[in-house]
């Protein structure tokens, strides 16, 4: 299940208003404390998923033995381009 940062931020800055707007002054302090806490954690959190993300692109996008495909950066404007095969 995916959940997004500004999911996670909101969700944490909803629970901060609801615990200041309906305890005491201990509570709102630790309320808010955790809110920090919990958008803080949110947001390593989404910064190791999307370093897990581009490691595991540049996984799947390693040469294999036996790959044939020759990549270009250019455009290809409506072209297709084959590679002869080798023999």
């Amino acid at each position: 299940m995916k959940i997004s940062f500004k999911t996670l931020f909101v969700a944490a800055a909803f629970s901060t208003f609801a615990m200041t707007s309906c305890g005491d002054g201990d509570k709102a302090a630790n309320a808010t404390e955790n809110a920090a806490n919990a958008t803080e954690n949110a947001a390593e959190n989404t910064a190791d998923a999307a370093g897990n993300a581009v490691d595991s692109v540049k996984a799947d996008m390693a040469t294999e033995p036996g790959d044939t495909a020759v990549v270009q950066n250019k455009e290809a404007d409506k072209l297709i381009e084959e590679t002869p095969e080798k023999k």
